[in-house]
């Protein structure tokens, strides 16, 4: 029998969505905006390259999340007063309010996947799931030059 890892990624990745979806309705979050706001540190501000880069996001999908954010009142933007093209990230008051239950929302669903393994198989799991994401990357990459 053939083994699909990318059949279960995928199986996972539409149940968290759907998981996501359900829990921050009622705070009229989205799941591509989420990831925003809980990288946002609070009292900081940050460019929203940053958070592209380091979660791999779509520069446009980003553009439209955050437009949304902003929009609800989660998130201003800011000129950088170093470089007047880029625009800062920070979290409004409303957003500081959320992010505490959007984080929890995430550590239920850790929790959720989690149930039944030991300590060592999470961090097991979790450094095979990191290899497999900068094979894929290395991948991808390797094929747009």
């Amino acid at each position: 029998m053939h083994i699909s890892i990318g059949k279960e990624i995928s199986i996972l990745y539409r149940q968290f969505n759907i998981y996501i979806t359900r829990e921050l309705k009622d705070l009229n979050i989205m799941p591509s905006e989420y990831i925003f706001i809980v990288n946002i540190d609070e009292g900081k501000s940050c460019n929203q390259q940053e958070i592209c880069d380091s979660f791999v996001i779509d520069k446009s999908l980003a553009t439209r999340a955050i437009k949304s954010l902003v929009e609800k009142g989660f998130i201003e933007r800011l000129k950088n007063p170093d470089d007047k093209r880029e625009y800062l990230l920070k979290l409004t008051e409303r957003g500081k309010e959320v992010k505490p239950i959007i984080v929890q929302k995430l550590t239920n669903w850790t929790d959720i996947l989690t149930e039944g393994l030991s300590q060592e198989e999470i961090d097991e799991r979790y450094s095979n799931l990191e290899i497999m994401s900068q094979n894929a990357l290395k991948e991808n990459t390797n094929v747009r030059k």
